[in-house]
């Protein structure tokens, strides 16, 4: 025995001090995790994201208006701006199909076929919550059938772990929801944390402060999907973000105080049309009991009974709502231009011309010009998990292969204008870009207009044969 070994502890006393210290170790990671989610669910970005989504579907704080005095009215109107800037925004930049430039035509194919109905619609509804709320979220993961699938998260849900400060790239991030389930015949409702990091997940139960091992869930696993039963981990996070603007600032930052005035303004004249009657009776030696009888006797018997010398008169009311409307006119124009949307009420926006239109559009396009650009980079990423799935499955290695995904916008154009600036290019620009052109124009009509031309070449050859009847052949006899 070496003389440094009587003044060491034993070697259980040394491991439990190692197990303490990893202990201690793993509870401060822990309670740094729980830190970041309190944190997390007190933040002003979390509760714009939840404000975003409240006034898209119309649930403005119009609706939390009082009335103290109980004879007057309360009218509440609530007018749906955020949800139809949302919807203008999606409408022209996300409603038609996107097209997949590349000259490999199979990947193309296998590009068209990925993305189908289902996840366009996605993609869609991925673009409504990052205008509602900054940012929206993809998790790719791999459904029953063992097909590559993507999952959108709630953008409150998901609390981002950054490598920079461009928020480009994600080195882990935790999903904090909540689930309902029944213990002991009772209704409760639980927080469910999850953990995404490079080597798999962890699963938590959020109860009382502290994080608990969700046991239902599996505690751990050192994987991010299984193939055929094996176990794999993505060399990137599963987590797509995609993102409104580079500040990830959702639409109802502002124009929220324009449309909680636009509705009060609108709700309070709503009100005085309301509580002010149409006339005011002046009372002169009024003969009855009280105004309950004054009123009865009116309406009932068309008569007023007054005493010696007594009259009545009324009073007509002048009700004055010119400046409110003005107010409320200009709050719209003010909604629509920081909203940087199209006002359908203007008149005259459907006769415009196509100078004008794209005037009245030009809000609209450079706020999708910017939801477009960020969209470009996150279908990058999208895209690098899509060609590891084709590659892991033998479909093919295309991660090497360039790819853009070119969004084809639901343009406003003035129909009668293009069409005779088509008509007139006949001899200036080939056919093929005139119809590409033109504002009916398709993929069908290339395939229409190729199958006109073989049939007309038919045509055109059944009718010189008709015309040249087939030479007698002579043989020797």
């Amino acid at each position: 025995m070496l003389i440094e070994d009587l003044h060491r502890a034993p070697w259980h006393e040394r491991m439990n001090e190692v197990i303490k210290d990893m202990i201690d170790d793993v509870t401060t990671d822990l309670e740094i995790l729980v830190q970041e989610i309190q944190e997390w669910e007190k933040s002003e970005r979390r509760k714009n994201m939840v404000t975003g989504e409240l006034y898209y579907l119309n649930k403005t704080d119009i609706l939390l208006k009082k009335q103290k005095i109980a004879w007057k009215s309360n009218t509440q109107l609530a007018h749906g701006f955020a949800k139809k800037l949302v919807d203008q925004k999606i409408g022209y930049l996300l409603s038609k199909e996107p097209t997949f430039g590349t000259e490999n035509i199979p990947y193309r194919v296998l590009m068209t076929e990925t993305f189908d109905r289902g996840l366009l619609k996605k993609i869609k509804n991925v673009g409504k919550e990052a205008i509602n709320k900054g940012i929206a979220y993809l998790h790719p993961f791999f459904n029953e059938e063992g097909e590559l699938s993507f999952k959108k998260f709630p953008s409150e849900q998901i609390i981002p772990n950054w490598a920079d400060n461009e928020h480009m790239e994600i080195l882990s991030f935790t999903r904090v929801y909540e689930v309902t389930a029944y213990e002991d015949k009772k209704k409760v409702t639980k927080k469910k944390v999850e953990y995404y990091h490079s080597q798999g997940v962890k699963y938590f139960v959020f109860e009382s402060g502290k994080l608990i091992p969700d046991v239902s869930a599996g505690i751990e696993k050192n994987y991010h999907f299984l193939i055929n039963d094996e176990p794999y981990v993505w060399e990137k996070i599963p987590l797509i973000h995609f993102k409104y603007n580079e500040e990830e600032q959702p639409l109802i930052d502002g124009i929220k105080s324009l449309v909680d005035n636009y509705n009060t303004q609108a709700s309070t004249n709503a009100d005085l049309l309301a509580d002010i009657p149409k006339f005011i009776y002046k009372l002169i030696n009024y003969g009855g009991a009280d105004l309950a009888e004054f009123l009865s006797d009116l309406h009932e018997f068309m008569v007023v009974k007054t005493d010696e010398n007594g009259d009545v008169d009324k009073l007509q009311a002048n009700i004055e709502t010119d400046a409110v409307e003005k107010e409320i006119d200009r709050n719209r124009n003010s909604i629509y231009e920081f909203g940087r949307g199209v006002d359908t009420r203007e008149v005259g926006l459907g006769d415009a011309s196509g100078v004008a239109l794209r005037f009245r559009y030009s809000d609209l396009d450079m706020d999708c010009n910017i939801l477009e650009s960020e969209f470009q980079s996150s279908f990058e990423h999208m895209m690098w998990f899509i060609n590891h799935h084709l590659f892991v499955t033998g479909q093919g290695d295309f991660t090497e292969e360039k790819i853009n995904v070119i969004f084809n916008r639901d343009i406003i154009i003035a129909e009668t204008e293009s069409i005779d600036n088509a008509s007139k290019s006949f001899g200036i620009l080939d056919d093929q870009t005139i119809r590409e052109n033109h504002p009916w124009y398709n993929e069908e009509v290339e395939k229409r207009l190729k199958a006109q031309e073989a049939k007309l070449q038919k045509e055109i050859e059944k009718e010189y044969a008709n015309a040249f009847p087939p030479k007698e052949v002579k043989t020797n006899g």
